[in-house]
């Protein structure tokens, strides 16, 4: 489940489907009849998605933790998405599908049945139309990359009204023998949850409960373009475990970013971070966050945590990825006996190594056998220098992360246990 949940969604609800229209209707006999259940499986798909991605959107720490860390979480979000704009289109295309077979005369005109229009009906179909529309607006907007990131987040929070008209739509035109039958079961459950999620949402609860204030205590440029920004939150933070991330907001106008906390938790409540300036939004925060500024921190979330692992281990960061290690060596945790883990830390150079001299005494002390990799130098990392181990822990670039995954399959049964945060929040 864990691996392909959209996939077994989409088939259980198919199958579900079937198994409760087949014994009440048969099968299909013409054209109009399959377009008819065409309509409806793909409208009943479509609720279904769209349920699970505004639960996914609530960011509840048991889902969380099924999925194994909310960046999983938000990837099945985005593909929750995708197949949402997918299956809304089909549902569009099947309804339309007449007039062109009707004009190339493939199919024989229905004989529509007379008495009046139901206005409940009509305005569930117009509703319905339009938010289609809008909703597949908002799906190819939240995939392009070039929308920035403060609009694209104001988007976003569209989908909580459009989703509830959807529900409407879908109770309304949903036939009143299905709702006798374990599929209507199952929808009317999934509509319900699916419309609470979104009034939370529409009440800006979302994550509110996790949300602690707190001051900046210090910023610190450091080399490479990047910053360590230390915050003080107090006695409220319940704390984390070392290698989680928490989604940091240091402008309530432009919302919060996904930031891995670089430190160990602390009794006082203290986090560190360590941001790289990549963006538009982190090249301004360098030159603008000052001591005493207010922050809003919500979390902590992630799984990233080596604790799981086995006894030979491989750590891999990429540039500012070596945020998460440096949480896990703050810890002081030594290895346990028996233990083996290489760290390899790869950067342009060594002097843009982010805390490079904090890092190499607390790899010493904890037993972890650090290799820094010099792209400058020459030097590149690949799966040839990596021993066989039980589990890789990667956090960096993506492509590197790929290669390196890629290599380490064609090992087959030997190839380690790969863990990385997916850390795309869109």
């Amino acid at each position: 489940m864990k691996q392909r949940p959209l996939t077994l969604l989409l088939a259980a609800i198919t199958l579900l489907y079937a198994a409760c229209t087949v014994p009440l209707a048969g099968w299909p006999e013409n054209f109009w009849g399959w377009r008819h259940e065409l309509m409806l499986l793909s409208g009943v798909q479509l609720m279904a998605v769209m349920s699970a991605a505004m639960l996914l959107a609530m960011r509840l720490v048991p889902v969380e933790q099924a999925l194994g860390g909310l960046d999983k979480l938000y990837a099945l979000h985005k593909r929750l998405g995708i197949a949402a704009g997918v299956l809304l289109s089909a549902h569009w295309l099947i309804k339309l599908s007449p007039k062109l077979l009707l004009a190339l005369q493939w199919v024989e005109p229905r004989v529509k049945r007379g008495g009046a229009k139901d206005p409940l009906v009509s305005l569930a179909k117009d509703m319905g139309e339009w938010a289609a529309w809008a909703v597949l607006a908002l799906v190819v907007l939240a995939l392009l990359r070039a929308v920035p990131y403060g609009f694209w987040r104001k988007l976003h929070k569209l989908f909580a009204p459009l989703y509830l008209v959807g529900a409407f739509h879908g109770v309304v035109l949903m036939p009143a023998e299905q709702w006798t039958t374990p599929l209507g079961w199952l929808m009317g459950a999934l509509m319900a949850a699916g419309s609470g999620c979104a009034l939370w949402s529409l009440g800006g609860r979302v994550g509110k409960a996790r949300r602690f204030a707190g001051t900046v205590s210090r910023v610190t440029p450091l080399a490479g373009g990047q910053f360590e920004v230390v915050c003080r939150l107090g006695d409220a933070w319940p704390g984390h475990v070392a290698g989680q991330f928490a989604l940091v907001s240091f402008d309530a106008g432009e919302g919060a970013h996904p930031f891995t906390i670089a430190s160990a938790s602390r009794a006082d409540g203290e986090l560190r971070f360590i941001i790289k300036a990549l963006g538009d939004y982190t090249q301004s925060l360098a030159g603008r966050l000052r001591a005493g500024a207010p922050v809003a921190v919500e979390g902590p979330y992630g799984c990233f945590d080596a604790r799981r692992g086995g006894r030979r281990q491989t750590w891999v960061a990429g540039g500012i990825g070596v945020t998460p290690f440096l949480a896990w060596l703050d810890a002081g945790r030594p290895l346990a006996p028996g233990q083996e883990v290489d760290f390899y830390y790869c950067v342009r150079k060594a002097a843009d190594a982010a805390r490079l001299d904090e890092l190499a005494a607390a790899c010493a002390r904890s037993g972890v056998r650090l290799h820094v990799i010099e792209s400058d130098a020459g030097a590149l990392l690949d799966a040839t220098q990596i021993p066989d181990v039980d589990d890789l822990w990667f956090c960096g670039p993506r492509g590197l992360g790929e290669a390196l995954r890629t290599q380490l399959g064609a090992r087959g049964a030997k190839a380690p246990a790969f863990h990385h945060e997916a850390f795309s929040m869109r």
